[in-house]
């Protein structure tokens, strides 16, 4: 690792920008912080055991509070975490989620958030970040209810948390300890969307407190759909009992979201490429994807062949949940030296995925091909006000609409923790000893339909296909409403049907030792997973009449894999601090932590007939693939860094800075088409590794706050993607891994006026980044806010987000077309008014 470069890194970071925002505010049973407070003092109440203030701890952990957030105005829940160093996102997916989270240079290999858990109230939602469609930032949203943020990275997220060696980000509720409240009314001014945002809380009785929060939502959304994609209700409230003499509390917490948002899948842009570079990207005529979306007025609703074995007609209504969770979390100091800790929550989670994937082809290439055995000689618009005539296009999108239902995703989850803390002349010394328990349901179907549309983002329609020239006659007609096939787009891989049991049990236990000159701590964690249920992938094709057009079928009545095997695995950490000055500690930390690869292994020919996971020795006899060795992805990560804080001029700072390193492995089934797995039904074997560094800063000073983050990783992969045992593609070295820029960063500053007014500005950016065949040019986008008071408890605020419009592709790799690259880029400038009353 070149230390040098990465410290003059950080230092022309700490020089060149003068950063900030209103440091975070402490939560829990922290007491709340007056101005002239560091948020190094705030008690790190994440993965943790709540008694040390960020200074004093050796981990990586940063805050950010609920107004930075509303002020960043974020176009997606992975958005909010660009403003947390470590954690790299595209964050270009959309406000339903399945965005890719990575962490620290550790790419996501097949999507979703494998290494980072989310959870709300130091309890995870759900217990893998990479459910497929089911990705942990479907069901957690940031809303009123919301305190803080706080993120964790390696560390103590090893031991403290199950399934997340890369990071921990929890969303720290605000629990009515200050009675007050406010109603905020949200308008999309240049665009369809209203919201409503409120919460309040307070005092019950001298003893108990409370707090409820949520938000109303319902519009078409920035890039214009042509219908309502967003129509969104979540509500959170929490009740709080202390106990006499501070001795703890009981909290019961209660959550229920019925929501629908829009999953953005990409976009067409014009580019120029030269050698292996992508530069002068811009928007698509037709198809500008800052306002534009491939969701349809005429498209709204599309047939799928169901598990019953009809066809049925589902809406094209994005990512949608459903979500009813009581919780409860019970904090007592049995004496002076012991306390005990339980937290619990049941959830009730289903929901589904709808959306029209894009892809591109050529309109020469779709004419004259065989389709369901049958020659295009034309192509018609399926529906919308062109019906039935010609589609003559250069170009049109070939790719699928998905409907997925999310029969049950529900879970049980508990946490029990049990500390000691004691003098020993020479140090304070806490011993902590814990149980993890989850229960984690996946059960859900899958329809893949094969799909043709035109591409235009203005309601594209369907198309249908004809193997006459002429006529439009039924007879000579080969798809209907655009659909080609149900179920089938992906093989008989992904007409699937699965109903899967994981229970997570992991016993920990970690022991400080800490006085006024260092801190060392160790922590280990026993994970066991116990994996049970059935995997039922697609079978024989077959002709379904629809509407009188016989169209290719998959069901779920092919392959059936029973799961029954269990995996037992150690993760740790070891970590020690030099608190060298009231105001500077040097902190170092070891980790090594596990992940449990879970229905990412299904379909896959891992499994043995009696569910156990097919072994090295057995996959060289029988035909079978090695499932015990990938089931488990370890990651290894050293840090070492600095927390200081102090005055500059009449002011207040903190700087964090870390250098890190790491490496791990990971092996997945894909089953769709990409550049390493062409034709889809690939096991991909990655290698990962990857060293860097991580930069926070705060800065108040009078009525000017300011905060910056940036994460900088040279990132490396090398993979072996093969297809029953044959190799597809791969490399023999160590190559820059996908879609991981060098550097990304956030700054955001903000300015009182009077206390008349404030302004804030945040620039939001990253490098370059590289999609195993192209490089694609990093961008910065700003965005401003202006908040007016001009009555007492009542705001008036506008929001401009990508203030100079930006065509910034940060959701890119999706592949070429002529002249031209697909991706997801951030939204357009759009405009949000407010009105808040506070009370």
């Amino acid at each position: 690792m070149k230390i040098s470069r990465l410290h003059g890194y950080a230092s022309a970071i700490a020089l060149c920008t003068a950063l900030v925002a209103v440091p975070a505010f402490a939560q829990d049973e922290a007491a709340a912080a007056d101005e002239e407070v560091s948020s190094l003092d705030e008690i790190v109440v994440t993965a943790s055991g709540r008694d040390q203030t960020k200074i004093e701890t050796s981990v990586s952990v940063t805050s950010i509070d609920a107004q930075l957030i509303q002020d960043f105005q974020p176009s997606s829940e992975a958005e909010v975490f660009k403003l947390i160093p470590g954690i790299q996102v595209p964050g270009t997916s959309g406000p339903g989620g399945n965005s890719n989270i990575a962490v620290r240079g550790l790419p996501v290999a097949t999507g979703g958030a494998p290494f980072v858990q989310l959870q709300e109230d130091g309890l995870p939602v759900v217990l893998f970040g990479d459910i497929q469609f089911g990705n942990n930032d479907y069901w957690t949203r940031f809303d009123p209810s919301v305190a803080s943020i706080e993120a964790v990275r390696g560390g103590s997220a090893t031991t403290f948390a199950s399934q997340a060696p890369g990071a921990v980000i929890n969303y720290i509720s605000n629990y009515g300890r200050e009675e007050g409240g406010y109603v905020e009314l949200k308008k999309g001014i240049d665009y369809s969307e209203t919201q409503l945002n409120f919460r309040y809380g307070g005092a019950l009785t001298d003893s108990m407190n409370f707090h409820v929060g949520g938000s109303f939502k319902r519009g078409r959304g920035p890039l214009n759909a042509g219908y309502n994609l967003s129509d969104s209700i979540q509500v959170k409230a929490n009740v709080t009992k202390e106990f006499g003499d501070g001795k703890g509390y009981f909290r019961l917490l209660f959550k229920y979201a019925d929501t629908a948002e829009p999953n953005y899948t990409g976009a067409p842009a014009l580019a120029t490429i030269s050698g292996g570079k992508v530069s002068n990207v811009r928007p698509f005529p037709g198809f500008d994807g800052r306002t534009d979306t491939n969701y349809s007025l005429y498209n709204q609703s599309f047939l799928i062949y169901n598990r019953q074995g009809t066809l049925e007609r589902v809406k094209m209504d994005g990512i949608t949940t459903k979500q009813k969770s009581i919780g409860a979390s019970f904090h007592y100091e049995l004496s002076d030296n012991i306390t005990v800790d339980n937290n619990a929550r049941y959830s009730d989670l289903s929901g589904g995925f709808a959306s029209p994937f894009l892809g591109i082809a050529t309109t020469a290439s779709v004419l004259g091909s065989t389709v369901n055995g049958r020659t295009v000689q034309a192509i018609r618009y399926a529906s919308g006000p062109n019906a039935g005539q010609l589609y003559t296009g250069t170009y049109l999108d070939n790719n699928v609409n998905v409907k997925t239902n999310i029969r049950d995703l529900g879970s049980f989850v508990n946490d029990l923790t049990i500390a000691g803390k004691f003098e020993t002349g020479f140090a304070d010394l806490t011993a902590r000893v814990g149980y993890f328990y989850m229960d984690q349901t996946i059960a859900m179907d899958w329809h893949v339909n094969k799909s043709l549309r035109e591409l235009s983002g203005n309601n594209p329609s369907q198309l249908d296909l004809f193997d006459s020239a002429t006529s439009t006659a039924a007879a000579n007609q080969i798809t209907q409403e655009g659909i080609s096939g149900y179920n089938n787009n992906w093989g008989n891989c992904c007409a699937r049907d699965y109903d899967l049991s994981y229970t997570n049990t992991a016993p920990y236990a970690q022991l400080v030792l800490d006085n006024d000159t260092f801190n060392l701590d160790g922590s280990v964690r026993f994970e066991k997973v116990k994996a049970s249920g059935y995997t039922i992938a697609g079978g024989p094709e077959f002709n379904v009449n629809s509407n009188g057009i016989l169209i290719p079928t998959m069901t779920a009545n092919g392959t059936r894999e029973v799961l029954d095997y269990s995996r037992s695995y150690t993760s740790w950490t070891a970590g020690a601090l030099w608190k060298a000055t009231p105001d500077l500690s040097i902190f170092g930390r070891a980790s090594r932590g596990g992940r449990f690869n879970s229905d990412r292994q299904t379909v896959s020919g891992k499994f043995n007939p009696d569910g156990s996971l097919c072994t090295r020795a057995q996959a060289t006899a029988l035909a079978c693939t090695d499932g015990v060795t990938p089931s488990v992805d370890f990651v290894n990560q050293y840090e070492i860094g600095l927390k200081n804080r102090g005055n500059l001029g009449d002011g207040r700072y903190t700087v964090e800075f870390t250098l890190l390193k790491g490496d791990f492995k990971r092996s997945d089934f894909e089953p769709t088409t990409t550049g390493i797995c062409p034709g889809g039904g690939c096991v991909i074997d990655n290698s990962f590794k990857t060293q860097g560094a991580e930069f926070f800063a705060t800065l108040r000073l009078g009525g000017f706050n300011f905060i910056a983050n940036a994460t900088y990783t040279k990132a490396k992969q090398k993979f072996t993607s093969t297809r029953n045992g044959t190799q597809v593609a791969g490399s023999a070295n160590f190559g820059r891994a996908l879609n991981i820029p060098d550097l990304s960063y956030s700054l955001s500053a903000n300015y009182d006026v009077m206390e008349i007014a404030t302004i804030g500005v945040t620039a939001v950016g990253q490098s370059s980044t590289f999609d195993g065949a192209l490089v694609y040019p990093g961008k910065t986008v700003f965005n401003t806010n202006l908040k007016v008071m001009p009555l007492e408890n009542l705001e008036v605020g506008l929001n401009v987000y990508n203030l100079f419009n930006t065509y910034d592709s940060r959701g890119n790799g999706n592949g070429t077309f002529g002249g031209g690259i697909t991706g997801t880029p951030v939204i357009g400038r759009t405009l949000t008014g407010s009105v808040r009353f506070s009370f």
